[in-house]
């Protein structure tokens, strides 16, 4: 686990070009872009309710948005308390943003990585089999696929589809895939904590999240945004 110190240092770098006290209104959405181009992620503190979809909605189209909560009703990994481990969302959200409305008083932290980081770091053999290793798809939409690779390139750069519960059994001690998810334990990871009115924003093709578990209150309510 990172040193305060180290994850102040990584948040104000990956996060330059946007203030940590300053609203999505002050900048142009070019900005915003820029800086999901360069980082992978913004953490915007105190947003406010009122302009949330309108902001979200120029980044692209919403598809899907969710009610993160603790639910017993559900019978999802979403809304559970547990912990979880780093992943991306279903493939045709290139972007994803939580609105923060209430946090448990314990746990419930995001977590997150670079998963081009750990790409890199690969020796080239080990980059085109993660090309050649496909997961199962989450399947939601109708059109939805049975399967997704891990890493497809587009103009050059990694786009990442990674949950560990989708991959293959074959696959899972394969020598590339073990190397690239001892890269993501090993490297620096962020973890942030959203409180009432802050809004976070990951490319979900690079940036893979997860979460502590939610204990104590266990009244934490997030909208989730999926944008395409």
């Amino acid at each position: 686990m990172l040193q305060r110190e180290n994850i102040l240092y990584i948040r104000l770098q990956l996060t330059r070009s946007l203030s940590m006290g300053n609203s999505l209104l002050t900048y142009s959405i070019d900005k915003i872009h820029s800086a999901l181009n360069t980082d992978g992620f913004v953490f915007l503190k105190n947003f406010g309710e009122k302009n949330v979809v309108t902001r979200i909605h120029e980044l692209g189209t919403i598809i899907m948005t969710t009610d993160v909560t603790v639910s017993s009703e559900k019978r999802n990994l979403v809304n559970s308390s547990l912990a979880l481990d780093f992943h991306t969302d279903h493939h045709k959200a290139r972007y994803i943003a939580w609105y923060c409305y209430k946090q448990t008083d314990l746990g419930g932290e995001s977590k997150l990585v670079d998963a081009r980081t750990s790409y890199e770091q690969l020796p080239e053999d080990y980059k085109k089999r993660l090309q050649e290793i496909h997961l199962f798809e989450h399947k939601i939409f109708d059109d939805d696929s049975e399967s997704i690779p891990l890493v497809t390139l587009i103009d050059e750069k990694p786009h990442f589809y990674y949950s560990f519960w989708l991959v293959k059994e074959e696959d899972k001690q394969d020598p590339a895939f073990v190397a690239f998810r001892k890269g993501l334990a090993n490297n620096h990871f962020l973890k942030l904590r959203l409180e009432e009115d802050d809004l976070l924003i990951i490319d979900n093709h690079r940036i893979l999240h997860g979460r502590t578990a939610i204990k104590g209150s266990q009244d934490r309510f997030l909208k989730r945004f999926w944008i395409a």
